[in-house]
């Protein structure tokens, strides 16, 4: 039964963080069309090296599945600990944006993404310390709820993520020229060329 639920757990966060669609079309904003500084370009690879990180937490989890069943909740949990240490990254990342022009849509999506993501990302810690200390029957619940917190934290995830990827196409901003830019986005900037 535990093993059941676990699956399921990990698929409801692989399933949502797996749906993510993007727009082949680069877009363009209302905001500035200046260059973007250093502190830009550097926030901008922070934010690709943190994507990568919580691409490969979750992509991890299939390890936390396979655990032996003794050792499936210690090992789940640890996951989901990894998991949300890399959306926190992600999230601080984010919502720390440099230099901010308040008439750029795509600076303002990635900022308002990043509320979002914090908040479902604190959801999810408190499910893992349910987790954590379940026993029983109550281990079921833990777990169910577990599931849906990943879910929407996944949700939350990728709503950031295509949020950059349309900062990432758009060119003609100092916000899509900074991803442009960084020598660390190249493996998401590179299909947007």
């Amino acid at each position: 039964m535990k093993k059941v639920l676990v699956v399921l757990a990990a698929a409801g966060l692989l399933a949502a963080c797996s749906s993510s669609t993007t727009d082949s079309t680069p877009t363009s904003s209302a905001g500035s069309s200046t260059e973007p500084s250093t502190a830009l370009i550097n926030w901008a690879g922070q934010v690709c090296t943190d994507t990568s990180t919580l691409s490969t937490s979750i992509t991890d989890i299939g390890a936390a599945v396979t655990a032996s069943e003794a050792d499936l909740q210690t090992s789940l949990s640890q996951q989901l600990i990894v998991i949300q240490e890399a959306a926190q990254g992600l999230a601080s990342t984010v919502s720390a944006i440099p230099e901010t022009d308040s008439s750029n849509a795509d600076a303002l999506a990635i900022q308002d993404s990043s509320t979002d993501l914090n908040a479902a990302v604190a959801v999810l810690g408190t499910s893992i310390t349910d987790l954590n200390d379940a026993s029983g029957l109550g281990l079921a619940s833990a777990l169910l709820s577990v599931g849906s917190a990943a879910a929407e934290a996944g949700q939350a995830a990728i709503a950031s993520v295509q949020a950059i990827d349309t900062a990432i196409r758009d060119r003609s901003a100092a916000v899509g020229k900074a991803f442009q830019a960084s020598p660390s986005c190249t493996e998401l900037t590179a299909d947007k060329q």
